[in-house]
């Protein structure tokens, strides 16, 4: 077989492969996935548990008691202002980074109960008294550990305007232990495709490997 000949076969091998590599790696049933996953427990309202990683051991619940609506740390904690000597309930800004070192914020040893959240149609008074308010929706950051260690995520909330329940419409956190999370941050999976689709990859390959070769024969 000449060089010339060689050469081509290889390209064209090269990007049938590479084609088929990709068709195979997406048909394998395990979606590319980063660090960062989407609790699948939210949306969470009052009255309930919330077990954030699904593991069957809630890190939070939520209650209802005489009109006040409240949160509550079971084996998780939320991130609180340093100057909250309890019930601490930090509203955070996107990008904020929670972690094992925050400067100006802190998570409490021991489990705070209950952080009134509202009252009536009211603000909680634990709430209020860290910037929170009636209607609006907010970032928070939490932790909780599980068999592998200790984990941080964020969350959001909505906060009635009036005598309607508050809740907590999303949480992101971080698979690997000891890692920060930045709020806002949601990480992605690749969706496993159509066979339609794995067909059409397959052939871009082929057809690029084809189109290679008649270049070359010109």
């Amino acid at each position: 077989m000449s060089e010339s000949n060689l050469s081509r076969r290889s390209i064209g091998e090269k990007l049938v492969l590479a084609g088929g590599a990709a068709a195979l790696t997406m048909a394998s049933g395990n979606p590319a996935q980063t660090a960062i996953v989407q609790s699948l427990t939210t949306p969470v309202s009052p009255v309930g548990s919330w077990d954030v990683d699904a593991d069957s051991t809630p890190e939070f619940s939520a209650t209802t008691f005489f009109g006040s609506r409240s949160l509550n740390e079971i084996g998780g904690r939320f991130v609180a202002p340093n100057w909250r000597s309890i019930d601490g309930f930090a509203k955070l800004a996107s990008g904020f980074q929670v972690g094992a070192s925050m400067p100006g914020f802190k998570f409490f040893n021991t489990a705070q109960n209950p952080i009134t959240v509202s009252a009536g149609s009211n603000i909680g008074g634990d709430l209020g008294a860290q910037g929170w308010s009636k209607g609006e929706t907010g970032f928070f950051g939490f932790k909780f550990t599980n068999g592998t260690g200790t984990h941080y995520g964020w969350g959001e909330i909505t906060l009635p305007l009036g005598n309607s329940p508050f809740a907590i419409t999303k949480a992101y956190y971080e698979t690997t232990p000891d890692t920060p999370i930045l709020v806002g941050a949601t990480g992605g999976v690749i969706p496993e495709p159509s066979t339609c689709a794995l067909a059409l990859l397959a052939a871009g390959g082929v057809a690029a490997y084809k189109g290679r070769r008649k270049q070359a024969a010109v």
